[in-house]
């Protein structure tokens, strides 16, 4: 044997052997570098590394031919890049000017050119470039940026450091030592060789890794054990000194080490051997015993060096061939390696019957497992023998001395009187028993019976009613006969029921089935198919949800329902349609049931099963709970409460009457009034709604609702007049309309409402009353404001403000139309600019000031309790003045832009504007709106761009998870950057509250004195806090151009921005 898989070992190896150098890999499958527009030719950019399976291999590089972008897109043959082939330096061969840039983004099938790739090869690896995989080959991506290199001055030290956050490489064991990786970034010392950047490893001293620190090359001081240590957690530490100033940088350094099968199989626990009885369990199938091996190994993922385990049975004897199978099954498990945990390998040998064993069989085995681990390189053999002692015993049929039951004459057809069981049937599988009865007089044989095919058990059940209501049958006499299919086996025993009580005819008009009733009362006046005493009975729900435990009308409580549809009920589907309903439709709350019938149901569950149908539904009948003295008094309660509610409307309607203003004069009333095909949903003169087919069972549901009116906010639904659409989405819009009277302003006013659409559900509705219930209690410049609802009498609609400029995202794409010089120093503030200031070009101060308006909001709504949880510039609304609106606090989801959720089971959720703790943990506090404040200062930054460009939503968590934030965008001072990343601190704590973040934007904005001075001259500013009110109550503003203090207070700059200086008040 030992011969034998030495040879079979050397055949599998000899095509290893035809090709040697395959034996050298890369340490990575990917690596990344930035491309500037016109960097010099000749540039180093990157090394890669290879390292050896054998001392006496020697690397050589190649590049693929082409370069590729996004979706595997080929964009050009590689002209741009070439490789030293000997040392795995990349270089520019050309430079990358904007001609050769744009014919690249016009062949990147219309997406953005944000990176390329190109793929090296291992020589002599085939330069298949479809089919580069790791270990011989290897991506190199390149990060496009359409600008020059930034001057170094500018650079932050992670950028002078690192390209990447995540520094990870695999090392496969047993192999010689090597250089892996090297530090330095070849550009950056290329173009700013005034820059000192040194760099340390840590946590590798004691380790297998050193860096050298002259070349900075990382590499293997010794070979490595996986079965020592799988996993190193080093650090990667970076100094970066510019003159006198010093920074430090650090980023993880995960080294894994690769497996190899050098591990040969052992006995888990030392146990050889197992012994087993076949008795009663003698299906196909049946696990007979389990043997364990371990293996310090991995068994590696599909693709890689795969290691075969194979398993021989012993002895090769047709019948044992014939009778039993062995099933190999490997599981991962950690086993504790000197400090740390590896993985490691348990393989469980099962011995498993291949076929059903008859009752008859009896034998004594002795069965061995040779298993061998053909991949073991390793010295000794990875050869073991296992050992089964298996004992097959044969089975005897024994029916007890005999059976006696007792039947009411009223029992209907199908009732289930008992059951019959050979002795340990229930234990049997792959054992067949058949039952059957022997009548002793053919008048007097009103049972049958039938065999449960999952616990061989034998169900007796009413097959002839007749005979139960003969005077003359007052017992029936059987014969209980047993058989075992295969062998013929035969066991018997006598069968006596007594029957009992009086025949009565039923009522008419008592249906088939017992699951047809609904009520208690008539459930138990009527028996149905199945009913053992004549009636049907009532099993009561708890009234908990949707329950196992629902309430419903039952032949028997003890069988029907019980979620299985047993051998009898499956005769006739009027017996229990809870249990047997097949290819039917269940109606209302339920859970259905594995294949058939309802598993657990809503209130009370009714059945039709002519219709094949059965209807879950809520319990609309209650047993009384008092006598009559208490119905008396809850009467008098309910009667004095009721005369109480009225006067005291009566009172409030005629108060508000009192107060409100006037109508309008009836032809102002027609010509405001809504035509009634306007509304979205179809309603009646009279207020009903007319349904219609597609939207039935959605308007049943959103009709329940009453929605209760609230005099302070009701507004007549004559004086809206709805015009355009502003935004819809698959359940919601928002449209523009002109409201007559708005708070007891004469005249009109324009405003938003946001309705539902036909389709939406409860759900939806219940959204849109919680936004409405919200903004009844903010009131803030910032916040969007609520006029008013139409509540009564037609579809919710909520009265908003207008915001003229649509969601500050659209406002900031649409300002990119300005020009380049969008940001930067002060503009020209000619008189197109008085006349119309919300059209000049927007500055950097402008930015500013829109952050600090989000940020004032967010912190009136901290301050509230309240957790916005979807917090982003589409999702922020720019009014007349540019002022901030945040809004969506109930329909952000459905109205606005879609794409910016990804799909989940239960609703689409903002990934990219997230914090870490809710896209983990689900959990949403005011610090997770500070994180997405920081995405918004981005978008803001950036003129609404998509934050994280080119990552997919399902890549960022990992990203965000090892550390990785967005880059400083350009334009962005150090300053707002830096309190981006303050707001994307990991621990919810640790990031800034939004008091703090206000006053950090109110200091930028202080050095930003030309956004401060067009403040003081911007007349329309005052606006700002116009809310609905009254002239007279419209603050004035102070248009004096006094010079600017050095400090400026927070109260000051409120002043500035929105008019409101104290002394520019005028009292009247």
């Amino acid at each position: 044997m030992a011969k034998t898989t030495v040879g079979l070992r050397w055949l599998l190896l000899l095509p290893l052997l035809g090709e040697a150098p395959l034996g050298l890999y890369f340490s990575r499958d990917a690596y990344w570098e930035k491309l500037y527009v016109d960097q010099p030719a000749g540039m180093p950019l990157l090394y890669v590394h290879a390292l050896r399976d054998a001392p006496e291999e020697v690397p050589s590089f190649r590049l693929g031919q082409h370069l590729y972008g996004a979706y595997r897109t080929r964009l050009h043959e590689n002209n741009w890049i070439r490789i030293q082939e000997d040392t795995g330096l990349l270089y520019l061969n050309w430079s990358l000017d904007h001609r050769s840039w744009e014919k690249l983004s016009i062949r990147n099938g219309g997406f953005p050119l944000l990176t390329v790739y190109l793929q090296v090869f291992l020589s002599p690896t085939s330069l298949r470039e479809g089919e580069c995989q790791w270990p011989g080959c290897a991506r190199v991506y390149f990060s496009i940026m359409n600008n020059s290199f930034p001057a170094c001055g500018s650079l932050k030290p992670r950028e002078l450091c690192f390209l990447e956050t995540d520094l990870s490489f695999r090392i496969r064991e047993n192999r010689p030592p090597g250089t892996f990786h090297q530090f330095r970034l070849l550009p950056m010392q290329f173009l700013c060789p005034n820059v000192s950047v040194t760099y340390r490893l840590l946590g590798g001293e004691s380790q297998p890794f050193r860096c050298a620190a002259d070349s900075l090359e990382v590499s293997t001081r010794w070979t490595l054990d996986r079965e020592r240590r799988e996993k190193y957690e080093l650090v990667a530490a970076c100094t970066v000194r510019v003159g006198a100033r010093e920074e430090e940088v650090m980023v993880p350094f995960p080294v894994t080490v690769y497996d190899e099968d050098d591990s040969a199989p052992t006995f888990l626990g030392g146990v050889d051997t197992a012994s087993a009885v076949v008795e009663f369990k003698r299906k196909e199938g049946t696990v007979v015993a389990t043997l364990h091996v371990f293996d310090a190994d991995v068994v590696p993922a599909s693709g890689e060096l795969l290691r075969r385990y194979t398993s021989t049975l012993l002895p090769r004897d047709a019948w044992v061939l014939q009778t039993f199978r062995v099933e190999h099954l490997p599981n991962e498990t950690l086993v504790q390696a000197n400090s740390s945990f590896i993985r490691a390998t348990v393989h469980d040998y099962r011995l498993v019957l291949n076929r059903s064993l008859p009752i008859s069989e009896s034998r004594i085995l002795q069965l061995a497992v040779l298993v061998n681990d053909s991949d073991f390189q390793g010295p000794g053999e990875g050869i073991l023998l296992l050992h089964f002692n298996v004992s097959v015993v044969p089975v005897s049929l024994r029916l007890p001395s005999a059976y006696s039951f007792t039947v009411s004459r009223q029992a209907h057809r199908f009732a289930q009187v008992g059951k019959v069981c050979v002795e340990s049937c229930q234990e049997f599988t792959g054992i067949h028993v058949q039952y059957r009865l022997q009548p002793s007089s053919a008048n007097c044989s009103a049972l049958g019976v039938v065999t449960s095919a999952e616990d061989s058990t034998g169900t007796l059940f009413v097959n002839d009613t007749e005979a139960l209501r003969r005077s003359e049958c007052a017992q029936l006499q059987y014969t209980v006969v047993a058989s075992d299919r295969s062998t013929r086996r035969q066991a018997q025993a006598p069968l006596l029921v007594t029957l009992e009580g009086t025949y009565l005819a039923e009522e008419p008009g008592c249906p088939l089935s017992c699951a047809v009733s609904k009520r208690r009362p008539e459930c138990e006046e009527c028996g149905g198919l199945g009913s053992l005493t004549g009636r049907c009975e009532w099993r009561q729900g708890n009234g908990k949800g949707i329950s196992r435990n629902f309430s419903t009308c039952s032949p028997s409580i003890k069988t029907c329902p019980d979620g299985h549809c047993d051998a009898v009920e499956s005769k006739n589907p009027n017996i229990c349609p809870q249990d047997c309903l097949r290819g039917g439709s269940i109606v209302g709350g339920h859970e259905p049931g594995e294949r058939l019938g309802i598993k657990a149901g809503f209130g009370t569950c009714s059945c039709f099963p002519e219709e094949k149908k059965c209807f879950c539904e809520p319990e609309d009948s209650q047993d009384p709970l008092c006598d009559e003295l208490c119905r008396m008094v809850i009467a008098a309660a309910v009667l004095f409460s009721f005369i109480t509610s009225v006067l005291l409307s009566t009172f409030c309607i005629h108060r508000y009457h009192k107060n409100a203003h006037k109508p309008p004069i009836a032809s102002a009333e027609m010509t405001f009034r809504r035509p009634a095909q306007a509304f979205p949903i179809s309603y009646s003169s009279s207020g009903a709604r007319r349904p219609s087919l597609d939207s039935m069972e959605n308007q049943v549901s959103v009709d329940a609702f009453k929605i209760p009116e609230d005099p302070k906010w009701e507004f007549p639904r004559k004086n809206l007049v709805l015009g355009k659409t502003l935004g819809e989405g698959e359940f919601g819009k928002v449209v523009e309309a002109t409201a007559f009277r708005l708070k007891g302003k004469a005249g009109y006013t324009t405003v938003a409402v946001k309705m539902l659409k036909e389709n939406a559900s409860p759900n939806e509705l219940r959204d849109l009353l919680s936004e409405f219930n919200l903004l009844k209690q903010v009131n803030h410049p910032n916040v969007i404001k609520l006029y008013g609802a139409c509540s009564q009498d037609g579809p919710l609609l909520l009265i908003v403000e207008y915001a003229k400029y649509g969601s500050l995202r659209g406002f900031l794409r649409d300002s990119r139309k300005a020009g380049p010089g969008y940001v930067g120093s002060r503009g020209s503030h000619g008189s197109s600019y008085l006349d119309n200031p919300d059209e000049r070009a927007l500055t950097m101060g402008d930015l500013i000031s829109f952050a600090w308006q989000i940020s004032r909001g967010m912190r009136y709504l901290a301050e509230m309790k309240l957790v916005h949880r979807d917090l982003a510039a589409r999702n922020v609304l720019v009014a007349e003045g540019r002022k901030m609106k945040i809004s969506d606090f109930g329909l952000s989801r459905d109205v606005y832009e879609e794409d910016s959720y990804v799909k989940r089971s239960k609703g689409r959720i903002p990934v990219k504007w997230m914090a870490i703790e809710s896209l983990f943990d689900h959990i949403y506090t005011t610090q997770s709106d500070v994180w997405s404040f920081g995405v918004l200062l981005w978008e803001i930054v950036t003129l609404g761009g998509n934050p994280y460009p080119g990552i997919p939503p399902e890549r960022l968590f990992n990203l965000l998870k090892t550390g990785y934030r967005m880059e400083r965008p350009d334009n962005c001072s150090e300053e707002m950057y830096s309190l981006m990343l303050q707001c994307w601190k990991q621990e919810p704590d640790k990031r800034p509250v939004f008091a703090d973040i206000s006053k950090d934007l109110e200091k930028m904005m202080v050095k930003r004195r030309d956004y401060l001075d067009l403040a003081a001259s911007t007349p329309s500013d005052s606006l700002l806090y116009d809310d609905g009110l009254s002239e007279e109550e419209t603050p004035l503003v102070d248009c004096n151009n006094a010079p600017l203090p050095r400090t400026l207070p927070s109260t000051w700059i409120e002043n500035k921005l929105y008019g409101r200086i104290s002394h520019a008040f005028t009292r009247f």
